[in-house]
């Protein structure tokens, strides 16, 4: 268990942060201090956190990255866990994980993705994407199905083998094509490229991003209302869980 929150800590500090939300003459500043001291022996050193009151009594939302978690008032306990109102059956945690999603996709540039679009659109997805990936090229196959449905596409990079690998080499060679929509496409049919690896390609970003959602396999979509979805989907069947949203 530590090793794991160990790891989501060292991701954040990689990608970036999410500051505390207090201020000095808040009454429970003090608390909130007390809470982060506490939480600072058990993540890493420079570790940011997202402190705020949960909708439990004596109970806090923890966020460090896209991950939320929940502490005792007095800073003893951890809960790794999803919180549900019983009332509405609404899953709290994971509201609270969609909202940070979009934070942080809002944080990359729409410039930096290879996006795919019909004239009109209902929904967008954002799809982390390996070239290399099987599920990931039936997808792209499919893709005037997909722009059919209304559904706009936007694609960022995560190659699964990592960094300096024939994977992570393709995808910088796609994003410095002269036609990236022409070249994503080649390369999905397994096509070679003969381009350059040119300079500031948005790749580690997007691997960042993705490192960040504790992205497991490709792909994965991420809903224009923070919704993860975790591999292939047909277009149609891809469209109504979007309408039911």
């Amino acid at each position: 268990m530590i090793r794991y929150l160990t790891m989501i800590a060292c991701m954040t500090c990689v990608f970036g942060t999410l500051s505390l939300n207090s201020e000095e003459d808040d009454p429970g500043t003090t608390r909130v201090e007390a809470i982060l001291s506490q939480l600072s022996e058990f993540f890493p050193n420079d570790t940011h956190i997202d402190l705020q009151q949960s909708p439990i009594d004596n109970l806090y939302t923890v966020k460090i990255g896209s991950q939320v978690f929940y502490v005792s008032d007095d800073g003893k306990y951890l809960i790794n866990g999803d919180l549900y109102d019983t009332a509405s059956s609404e899953n709290l945690t994971e509201a609270e994980r969609e909202n940070v999603r979009i934070d942080y996709l809002n944080s990359i540039s729409s410039s930096s993705m290879i996006t795919f679009a019909p004239s009109e659109y209902q929904h967008t997805i954002t799809i982390f994407t390996d070239i290399d990936c099987g599920y990931c090229r039936k997808f792209h196959q499919e893709i005037e199905e997909v722009l059919d449905q209304g559904i706009r596409v936007q694609y960022v990079f995560f190659p699964r083998s990592g960094p300096e690998t024939d994977s992570w080499y393709k995808a910088q060679k796609v994003w410095c094509s002269d036609n990236r929509q022409q070249a994503i496409t080649k390369a999905k049919l397994g096509e070679e490229f003969s381009n350059k690896v040119c300079a500031n390609d948005p790749v580690q970003d997007h691997y960042n991003l993705g490192l960040m959602f504790n992205v497991q396999g490709t792909p994965t979509m991420l809903t224009d209302k923070g919704e993860m979805i975790v591999g292939y989907m047909p277009a149609a069947t891809l469209r109504a869980r979007l309408d039911n949203q």
